[in-house]
């Protein structure tokens, strides 16, 4: 409804519009309005900003990543790196690991540790996620796809490891699953020692910079 207002420069009485909120007000208020939304949205979304809350006081995520940065950052970074290198190294001389084959290896170490619910249980001691152990998965058969035709072990070999654990195997009961066991531990020594070496040479050639 309008109203009057009087001029004290003039004397004459000016009607205004009441109805229409002068423009400082009306910014304020739309600020006003915007500043409530980001406060029930911080709220209602604090865990993604907030870490923990000590005495009322929080401890943000960004606090909490730059201090883990700081202890762990540069081994973790060299651990991403070398994991990027393992398998694109691998990719290039045609080795791909499909997703049936991590399903299988996964299936394999669940029945190895009491089921689905034992391996979640052993991941999370160890602070990993079911990614991050499928990660790990890809490129042990990579490494192993790589090697697997190199790292062969002979019979005598077998003897030979046997014949020098004598005290380990003493009470064994069953030879083919002795040797079937040696097999696998040689198998995997000759697979990692042809690893360092071939990892040892990629690196070398790697362009790597960290800015860490």
């Amino acid at each position: 409804m309008p109203t009057r207002k009087l001029n004290y420069q003039t004397g004459e009485k000016i009607e205004t519009n009441s109805r229409f909120p002068s423009k400082g007000r009306s910014w304020r208020n739309i600020i006003l309005v915007v500043v409530l939304i980001f406060g029930l949205l911080l709220w209602k979304f604090k865990g993604v900003f907030i870490a923990a809350t000590v005495n009322g006081q929080p401890i943000s995520r960004w606090q909490l990543g730059k201090e883990l940065e700081k202890r762990f950052g540069s081994q973790v970074l060299d651990t991403l790196i070398n994991e990027r290198l393992i398998l694109a190294a691998s990719r290039q001389k045609g080795i791909f690991v499909t997703d049936s084959e991590i399903k299988d290896r996964e299936k394999q170490v669940e029945q190895r540790v009491g089921g689905e619910e034992g391996l979640n249980q052993a991941l999370k001691t160890q602070g990993l996620s079911r990614d991050d152990f499928r990660k790990q998965i890809e490129i042990q058969t990579s490494i192993e796809k790589l090697f697997g035709k190199e790292a062969t072990v002979s019979g005598k070999e077998i003897e030979e490891y046997i014949s020098k654990n004598k005290e380990r195997y003493k009470n064994a009961t069953n030879p083919a699953s002795i040797k079937s066991e040696v097999e696998n531990i040689l198998r995997q020594q000759k697979t990692v020692d042809l690893f360092e070496k071939w990892f040892e040479s990629i690196q070398k050639n790697a362009k790597i910079q960290k800015y860490l």
